[in-house]
């Protein structure tokens, strides 16, 4: 007990002493603080690198140990490289796709929309005139839509964004710290994701050292359970995108819809969003095809809340539903607080952390009724034992008697 009190006594004095160094020196402690944080962000970047990039790489690996399953013990670290490598290749490929999909239509949808104004302006003009409403200023439109080139527009468009790249990789070159904290970043996510289980070895010693038994129990467990939802949400997610990306693709390639290729990418990566993702790559769809013709943008609509009905009935739940284990209403609400909260990002998140918390307090109220439940086994077998003792106890002297 007096050794407490002196450890208690010690922490306040100390504390004090630098509570008050802290209010003195407010602003060497502040260039201390951010001279610390600099040096950790290459070290808190890499591992959020290699928290997403060991999703597909898990896959890709358990893929391989199936296929060389009869290849030695020591092969193991080279399929590590060789399903890290894997995963690098199929992320390039996937943006590749992505890029050389989206531009191309981007451009195309660009020219159409002009040539669709360009071509409904008179019309709309001669209505508004038999109204007998001003229409000088469309009319101005009019004559600075005629005099633009699609093929000078076209040209414009890749010359601007060539330079807009330009500029970009520019910017980047010259900021020698953000190239530096990006490399050491991605070295030190490639570390981690090649010795992972001798970093959570290392982890798990670290936290057992430092904390009771108990207390470590429900740390590792947490972390475990964190890294298991998010994991499969990513995961599942990711499947899940490219899964209805495609069909989309297909469907509106089949009735000979206009921007299908745009209109696939834009739904896959809105996918990430739940619920306001598929409004608004339908609603983008939509009204670029409704410049082109009105018909086709109905049949645009029906197909796409078609392809959207299977798969949120049949893709989804298996892929994503099942994986994160969140029920519809808890997933709308952590959309409504991520959103509030950190906009986009926190719409996408806040579901995954929404499913760890719902599972911790599930565990937490079954431990809870269990132990209640066995007081209360305990207390009726109790009455029970004490009720037999009284019969026990009265039988012989009524046999006396």
């Amino acid at each position: 007990m007096e050794k407490q009190n002196k450890r208690f006594a010690a922490f306040l004095v100390f504390g004090g002493i630098a509570f008050y160094f802290g209010l003195t020196h407010f602003n060497t402690v502040t260039h201390w603080a951010s001279a610390l944080i600099g040096l950790c962000t290459p070290v808190v970047i890499g591992g959020i690198i290699a928290f997403l990039l060991n999703v597909p790489m898990t896959a890709i690996e358990n893929g391989l140990k199936k296929l060389f399953r009869r290849q030695p013990k020591r092969a193991g670290k080279g399929l590590r490289m060789l399903s890290l490598l894997l995963t690098f290749v199929c992320i390039i490929v996937v943006v590749a796709l992505a890029v050389l999909m989206l531009i191309p239509e981007l451009r195309k949808s660009i020219m159409s929309v002009i040539v669709q104004i360009q071509e409904s302006l008179p019309g709309i003009i001669d209505y508004l005139y038999s109204l007998g409403i001003d229409s000088s200023v469309l009319t101005m439109v009019e004559q600075q839509l005629a005099s633009i080139n699609l093929r000078e527009v076209a040209q414009q468009m890749i010359t601007g964004a060539s330079s807009m790249l330009g500029t970009l990789v520019g910017a980047v070159t010259a900021t020698v710290s953000v190239l530096g904290n990006a490399l050491f970043s991605t070295v030190i996510a490639l570390y981690i994701l090649i010795d992972k289980e001798n970093l959570s070895r290392q982890c798990r010693k670290l936290l057992y050292a430092f904390v009771e038994p108990q207390v470590g129990d429900k740390i590792w467990h947490v972390g475990s359970l964190i890294r298991e939802v998010f994991g499969k949400f990513l995961g599942g997610q990711s499947i899940e995108s490219c899964l209805l990306g495609f069909l989309m693709f297909v469907a509106l390639s089949v009735f000979r819809i206009p921007y299908a290729s745009l209109i696939a990418v834009l739904t896959a990566v809105c996918a990430f969003i739940p619920y306001i993702g598929a409004f608004l790559s339908c609603g983008i769809g939509v009204a670029l095809i409704l410049l082109v013709n009105p018909l086709q943008a109905l049949l645009c609509l029906v197909v796409y809340q078609v392809v959207q009905f299977i798969e949120n009935q049949f893709i989804y739940p298996h892929v994503v539903g099942s994986s994160v284990g969140l029920e519809p209403l808890w997933t709308i609400i952590a959309v409504l607080v991520g959103g509030a909260a950190f906009g986009v990002l926190g719409m996408i998140f806040f579901i995954p952390v929404m499913a760890v918390v719902y599972i911790l307090l599930k565990e937490s109220v079954n431990a809870r009724i269990e132990r209640k439940m066995a007081a209360a086994r305990q207390a009726q077998a109790a009455e029970e034992d004490a009720a037999l003792q009284v019969l026990e106890d009265e039988e012989p002297a009524d046999g006396n008697g």
